[in-house]
């Protein structure tokens, strides 16, 4: 019996610790870094078809009408849509998306806050380090 509850806990100690690796606390006193997007910094194949975009904070974010995507034309095209939808947050208040229109074989740069644009905050209203990435479509076939 003793020896099952000790695989027990160990079972539960390993879980633990693969969660805790997966998605580490975030320190209050740091402000809110991009942990996630999708599609990912630097990928080479995304689909054309894609109609969204995403990106992913390490904490809960200030939701109302509060973002700030970036054009980097310097980098590659901007995938948002002039006059179209607006971004919307999805319920976990960490994730912003952000509707595209995406077309075969082209380099597409987008970011997240920059040093003069400041709309991703967290609730304590700490602005997000700005944060940048590049992704291409795949060729046509």
């Amino acid at each position: 019996m003793i020896r099952n509850l000790v695989f027990g806990l160990v079972i539960v100690l390993v879980l633990a610790r693969g969660a805790a690796a997966q998605e580490p606390a975030f320190d209050p006193e740091l402000p809110p870094v991009v942990v996630k997007t999708v599609p990912a910094a630097g990928e080479k194949e995304v689909d054309s078809s894609l109609t969204e975009i995403r990106v992913t904070f390490d904490r809960p974010m200030q939701t109302e009408n509060a973002w700030s995507w970036i054009i980097h034309q310097n980098l590659g095209i901007y995938p948002g849509i002039k006059d179209g939808p607006d971004p919307r947050w999805e319920d976990d208040g960490r994730t912003c998306v952000l509707p595209v229109k995406l077309l075969p074989g082209r380099l597409y740069a987008v970011g997240a806050n920059s040093f003069r644009h400041t709309g991703f905050r967290d609730l304590s209203g700490l602005v997000a380090v700005p944060f940048a990435w590049v992704f291409k479509t795949r060729n046509a076939e």
